[in-house]
């Protein structure tokens, strides 16, 4: 219960590797605000919590990628449990084309949820983590955003932002006591994966749980030493590269 009586808000909490998160975070004691845009899934998510490791935990419904939406979300989640000490910017979508198709509206909505959403919840956390000189803020970027590809220009460019975000910010914040690193998840067997390339060869894929292993074992003590980098959590298996 390394965890007990800290606070954490995860983002696509609802499923894949922020469902795991969640409960993961549960099982060590952490209250755990669950953040998505399903209804659905958040509730499932924590009644699981309730009821398997009997933390506290609510539903807080949201889209990260407005600004005003997220004011309202983390005043939401301040309100039901005082404070946030742990912030999970998981939420995160995929544009799979070539650049030529690729639209402006799609760019922007690519960066909007994986760069800019981290970017607002960021904002309304640190200041009350900088009064109290502790906080853990983890990103997650991609094993892409450590690299080129082809067809996923959008993505890789905001992965790629996603990790000198963290690097930046954790420097930044290491005189208050806040850490800030960034996950890059090789290829992860999740509904957004299957979703993009349902008939693609998964052998030595990931699965949810096991990056958010990593995720949380950031957030433990025992990881004190490690902030303003990268984690690459890439295992065995070949990201999809159509």
């Amino acid at each position: 219960m390394e965890l007990k009586g800290k606070v954490a808000l995860v983002t696509g909490g609802g499923r894949g590797i922020g469902r795991e998160t969640s409960l993961l975070l549960a099982s060590h004691g952490a209250d755990v605000a669950v953040c998505a845009r399903s209804k659905h899934e958040c509730d499932e998510v924590v009644q699981a919590i309730q009821e398997v490791h009997g933390t506290k935990a609510i539903a807080v419904i949201c889209d990260v990628g407005d600004p005003e939406a997220v004011q309202k979300a983390v005043k939401e989640v301040k309100e039901k449990f005082g404070k946030i000490d742990i912030l999970v910017n998981n939420a995160g979508v995929m544009s799979l084309k070539p650049f030529v198709e690729t639209s402006v509206e799609e760019w922007h909505w690519v960066h909007d949820i994986n760069l800019h959403a981290p970017f607002y919840l960021s904002k309304e956390v640190i200041p009350e983590m900088i009064e109290k000189k502790d906080g853990i803020i983890i990103n997650i970027s991609s094993i892409w955003g450590t690299k080129g590809g082809p067809n996923r220009s959008a993505y890789i460019s905001s992965k790629h932002a996603v990790i000198g975000f963290s690097k930046a910010l954790g420097e930044e914040l290491k005189p208050y006591g806040i850490r800030v690193n960034a996950v890059c998840p090789g290829p992860v067997d999740t509904k957004m994966t299957n979703d993009m390339a349902p008939n693609i060869n998964k052998t030595g894929w990931l699965q949810p749980i096991d990056i958010a292993n990593v995720i949380v074992d950031l957030c433990l003590p025992k990881s004190v030493a490690v902030t303003a980098t990268s984690i690459e959590a890439f295992g065995a298996g070949q990201p999809v590269s159509t």
